[in-house]
């Protein structure tokens, strides 16, 4: 009786930390909206935003034209990339890159 208590139990945590890995493992696809003056990053379809708050965005997208708003006050959304699981750099500071989704105009020139 021992026995099976003791397998029961080492199954149900071993199940649990199964499902506990498999949560982390999964892209977390919350989105973000930010809004701020755009302008063009230092290499090839990279942008960068800075927000209403001062935080530097580093943006890029496959379907939003980001080029013809550079110097324009726009709101974006889009998504957190996820750090590779091969990632070993220890770096654990907030991630300001944004795959955008989606662009929406709010004045064609940017506050300083």
């Amino acid at each position: 009786m021992k026995a099976q208590l003791g397998i029961s139990i080492f199954a149900v945590l071993l199940i649990a930390s199964l499902g506990v890995s498999f949560a982390q493992d999964d892209p977390d696809d919350s989105r973000q909206r930010v809004t701020g003056c755009l302008r063009k990053g230092a290499a090839a379809h990279r942008y960068n935003l800075i927000d209403e708050n001062g935080k530097l965005w580093g943006l890029q997208s496959k379907n939003v034209s980001l080029g013809p708003h550079v110097g324009h006050t726009v709101t974006v959304s889009g998504t957190i990339p996820q750090k590779s699981k091969d990632d070993n750099t220890g770096d654990t500071s907030p991630q300001n890159n944004l795959n955008v989704t989606q662009l929406e105009m709010v004045k064609d020139t940017c506050q300083q």
